[in-house]
């Protein structure tokens, strides 16, 4: 079960937002103008500078031949790159719940699960995700700059969209676009893939028709994991683009810091 934890810590990691530039978004009548895959990553680029957005999120994978179902919420501060996100995962039958919080490139995670493995008077692990990367040759810091986001990043490295058709998402009237990523086009794409074997498969992504903001995006991975071959489907929602987001970093008297040791260590 220690990989569930794994993979439900990847998403916060993945939707904390980014970026301060400006630029324009194509909206209403402008989308006619646009190709698709150009409104696609100008709605991408748009999203990635709003200071706040609230985030619903499910993934689905298999964890050694087991389903597992990840459902969490969160709200993340832009600007600081910082968020919170609570997450369940069912596996076997029993549901994990953890609670996440990323401060820059560091995620801090809390669950009675992992609890009697903390040494005493610590609540939370600590894992400063550039060393992680560091250790795979991965410059973290050129990752977190980027403008927009991960997310949005991988997006405007589309290679091609195509429109699938006109849906409402939480009351908002959107245009549903599928395309493929061209991963030489992400940042460090060729050593990431090298460093986790990732392989994107196409993504599906539900931008406001007014708003042009990215309002669901969902999007299909394979990678290894301990000598496995895995998969996995991840869908976020996003809304209350804007709101004011307070993010409460755990203190250092609570926390361990794992960040040399095997995230794969951990639970059992």
């Amino acid at each position: 079960m220690r990989h569930a934890f794994v993979l439900a810590a990847l998403p916060l990691a993945l939707a904390a937002c980014g970026g301060s530039s400006s630029s324009k978004s194509q909206t209403g009548s402008q989308q006619s103008a646009a190709t698709p895959v150009a409104f696609v990553r100008q709605a991408a680029q748009k999203t990635s500078q709003t200071t706040s957005e609230h985030v619903d999120m499910t993934a689905a994978t298999a964890v050694q031949g087991q389903a597992v179902k990840i459902t969490g919420a969160g709200d993340f501060d832009n600007a600081k790159h910082a968020g919170s996100l609570s997450v369940h995962a069912a596996i076997q039958g029993i549901d994990l719940q953890i609670d996440e919080v990323l401060a820059g490139t560091t995620l801090y995670m809390k669950s009675p699960f992992f609890a009697a493995t903390l040494p005493k008077g610590k609540t939370w692990l600590k894992l400063d995700l550039k060393k992680a990367a560091k250790a795979q040759g991965i410059d973290f810091d050129s990752l977190i700059s980027q403008d927009p986001s991960r997310n949005f990043t991988e997006l405007q490295a589309s290679s091609d969209a195509t429109k699938v058709g006109d849906e409402t998402i939480g009351g908002v009237a959107t245009a549903h676009y599928r395309g493929h990523i061209d991963v030489s086009k992400l940042p460090q794409g060729a050593k990431i893939q090298q460093a986790t074997g990732v392989k994107y498969g196409p993504y599906d992504v539900w931008v406001g028709r007014d708003d042009g903001y990215v309002h669901r995006l969902r999007t299909s991975y394979s990678y290894a994991a301990a000598g496995q071959h895995q998969s996995a489907t991840l869908t976020m929602n996003f809304s209350d683009f804007g709101n004011a987001v307070t993010v409460n970093i755990p203190s250092a008297a609570d926390a361990a810091d794992v960040s040399t040791k095997s995230v794969g260590s951990l639970g059992g």
